[in-house]
């Protein structure tokens, strides 16, 4: 396989962070390969945003290293502020401008989530013509999770997708992101819901010692941490992280 030819990838190797003399993070290291859905799980105040805004550069890291072959990276962070008196569709299109040199038409996302998600395609096409202001929050948020993945990004990260969304659109979104991860897209998510992660990633993460932990299936998560159940898991996992 050529240079050109080799898989992409996002490595993060030896990372610290200390805030306020607060330790986040100690020598953490983790890898997103193209092609895949990778989760990272844990409790509030365990580090996740704040590793996503060192990856997009919003906060720097005391050490480490982080190596990004991805060419076009999208973030969706987990508050969502909109121009009320805009559409969705037309702030979509603004901040995709901000990122790409191509401003997709509504048909182009149409028919990328027909491929996928038939189901939720003319649901998404009423958001995109409703103006921000009477869309609900699980609304925007599924909205612009499913506009982000039918972007030509390569490397779409999200922090707590599904956070107030309802089943129904939970499920759809899980939907896209493996249909776009199927089409190569590398996907880090985030949640607080270890069996949606568990479920639908193919690797994930769960912070706890400073680190990120690598576990490859929820019999593994629970077998590791003595748990008969995954809630159970996390929570053992979750006090490892406050001691």
């Amino acid at each position: 396989m050529s240079k050109q030819d080799a898989a992409k990838k996002l490595i993060v190797d030896d990372l610290d962070y200390v805030i306020s003399d607060k330790v986040i993070y100690s020598k953490a290291s983790m890898e997103v390969n193209e092609g895949e859905i990778r989760g990272v799980l844990g409790p509030n105040g365990a580090g996740k945003t704040t590793f996503f805004d060192i990856i997009c550069s919003l906060r720097n890291a005391d050490r480490g290293i982080i190596k990004n072959d991805f060419l076009n990276q999208v973030y969706l962070s987990q508050t969502i502020m909109t121009p009320p008196v805009l559409r969705m569709g037309d702030i979509s299109r603004l901040a995709l401008s901000f990122i790409s040199p191509k401003r997709p038409s509504k048909q182009v996302f149409l028919d990328r989530l027909n491929s996928w998600a038939p189901e939720v395609s003319n649901r998404f096409s009423e958001i995109w013509s409703k103006k921000s202001a009477i869309c609900s929050y699980g609304e925007k948020r599924w909205f612009f999770t499913l506009t982000l993945l039918a972007s030509e990004s390569d490397l779409i990260i999200l922090d707590e997708p599904t956070a107030g969304v309802d089943p129904e659109f939970r499920h759809y979104i899980w939907k896209c992101l493996s249909a776009a991860a199927k089409e190569g897209r590398a996907i880090l998510v985030s949640s607080h819901n270890v069996n949606e992660v568990a479920d639908n990633c193919d690797v994930f993460y769960m912070i706890y010692g400073h680190r990120f932990n690598i576990f490859n299936s929820s019999e593994e998560f629970m077998s590791c941490h003595e748990a008969d159940s995954l809630d159970r898991a996390f929570i053992n996992a979750a006090t490892m992280t406050s001691n």
